[in-house]
């Protein structure tokens, strides 16, 4: 992993931000000076006007018996970033250091400590792969793949100009692939943007997103942020969300807002949101309604779809932004030309035309395709059959018409068999939340004609039970809170998947 964020920890008496530096900043007058040319200069960074770098104690240091650092790659807030390598493999990795002025701090070992557990609970293809942790000669370290791109802060107006919106549109689905996995497991980023953004070349040409540091990532299944003291502020200004600048209620909600102001900024060129102070930024994130693109110098010319998507997730109230599986669907459409409000009208067409039809005919009948702008016939075959297993009947009944009108047919059991009702091979199973489901999780993967079936459970009550569903089999998870048409394209993308 290759850290390149800038950040200054700047404390007060209630807050914790990360906020901006320039690289004048850098240098304090603390007695320090460059041995080459004499320069004042901060301790252990190059110097900034001969550009002597400071000699590192840790390089060629022999960690855990088995990385030799090599060089310093970059340091952020709470630590510092090596490429090392591992002498037995031969192979690159990336070993972070906690500061050792925080290393003897019980809650920023903690943090520590648990930006490892994230990452090896995570285990995405878009997230930084974790190897090893542990402590040496009383410091903490975290081992980590080594990677070799660019942030994407830094392709922000790359060569005077926004990125294309394809390109956009690539990397911010990916980014919300990884917000998908995590808030499903309970996990809460809390630090998006740009510089934790990593971009690699995937070989033809399109970018391969690696979403870092989970180093304030906030894990829900304990119901509260244990490492952090009430009304404390973690993040960096210009991406946190009303409730995250308050220092409370933050949840998946704010990593939406995050990823809405990124968004904002790849097809603008600007954060909606920016001031000479943190606290103006603050106020603004609190109070201020993000400008329109028109009224950005000089006005950009966005679809209406995106533009519009990028200000619905900065909706100052959280239940207003979508998940990010919602993100995912309605960024596709907005990218192939669909806006909102004709998708709108097209929902409640179909809404008055099922309205007309017997509770069995809404359940079978598949909506007219425009209206869902799925396609799950060429990908996943015609009317998949789905097992809707420990739902009651009313329950039932309404997922079977909200997966109808994706595509899906759905039968409602009280016990699963090989073959649905009407003797044709099930394509996915959707369990219900709740106690028993990890049983039926289990029992699914136990038949040898399911077992390598889509399981996906609905009307999880609290997000710390996904770990576990999770574990028993599941291959996807969507919560109480989640409406019936999110839930449905979570089974498409299963069965997309295979699994």
């Amino acid at each position: 992993m290759i850290d390149t964020k800038d950040d200054l920890l700047l404390r007060g008496s209630m807050t914790t931000i990360h906020a901006p530096r320039t690289r004048a900043s850098m240098v304090v007058d603390d007695g320090s000076a460059c041995t080459h040319c004499g320069t004042l200069a901060e301790p252990d960074a190059p110097c900034l006007v001969c550009g002597h770098g400071a000699e590192d104690a840790r390089v060629g240091q022999l960690v855990a018996g088995r990385y030799r650092v090599e060089a310093l790659l970059g340091a952020g807030g709470m630590g510092r970033v090596y490429r090392a390598l591992h002498v037995e493999l031969g192979e690159p990795v990336a070993v972070k250091f906690l500061l050792p002025e925080w290393s003897m701090q019980p809650e920023f070992r903690a943090r520590f400590r648990r930006e490892a557990v994230v990452l090896a609970r995570l285990r995405h293809p878009n997230v930084v792969s974790v190897i090893d942790y542990g402590e040496h000669e009383g410091e903490l370290y975290l081992v980590m793949e080594m990677l070799r791109g660019v942030s994407l802060a830094s392709q922000v107006m790359s060569g005077g100009n926004t990125l294309p919106f394809e390109r956009v549109v690539r990397i911010v689905d990916q980014v919300l692939q990884v917000l998908e996995a995590a808030h499903a497991m309970g996990v809460v980023h809390r630090d998006l943007k740009p510089d934790n953004v990593m971009l690699l070349d995937a070989g033809d040409r399109t970018d391969r997103v690696k979403v870092l540091d989970f180093g304030i990532a906030l894990l829900e299944e304990s119901g509260v942020d244990k490492l952090t003291a009430a009304g404390t502020l973690r993040g960096t200004p210009q991406y946190m969300s009303p409730e995250q600048c308050m220092g409370r209620n933050v949840g998946a909600p704010t990593d939406i807002y995050a990823v809405g102001v990124i968004l904002y900024e790849l097809l603008a060129g600007l954060p909606p949101f920016d001031a000479s102070s943190v606290a103006e930024v603050i106020a603004q994130q609190m109070f201020a309604p993000p400008p329109s693109f028109a009224e950005r110098p000089p006005p950009r010319e966005v679809p209406a779809g995106l533009e519009a998507l990028a200000l619905r997730a900065l909706s100052k109230r959280p239940e207003r932004r979508p998940t990010a599986a919602e993100f995912r669907d309605a960024l596709q459409r907005a990218a192939h030309g669909v806006d909102s409000t004709s998708l709108a009208a097209r929902d409640a067409a179909e809404r008055a035309r099922s309205a007309g039809l017997s509770r069995d005919e809404r359940a079978l009948a598949p909506a007219p395709r425009e209206a869902t702008h799925e396609s799950p016939a060429s990908d996943v075959g015609p009317s998949p059959r789905v097992a809707l297993w420990g739902f009651s009947t009313e329950r039932g009944a309404a997922l079977r018409t909200a997966l109808a009108a994706q595509g899906m047919t759905a039968f409602v059991v009280d016990a699963l068999g090989p073959l649905s009702p009407d003797k044709r091979p099930w394509k996915a199973v959707l369990v219900g939340g709740g106690a028993g489901s990890d049983a039926r999780i289990r029992q699914a993967r136990a038949m040898p004609e399911l077992r390598a079936l889509p399981v996906v459970v609905a009307d999880i009550p609290h997000a710390s039970e996904t770990p576990a569903l999770i574990r028993a089999g599941a291959s996807d998870c969507a919560l109480a809170s989640v409406d019936d048409t999110a839930v449905g394209q979570k089974l498409l993308r299963a069965l997309r998947r295979g699994r």
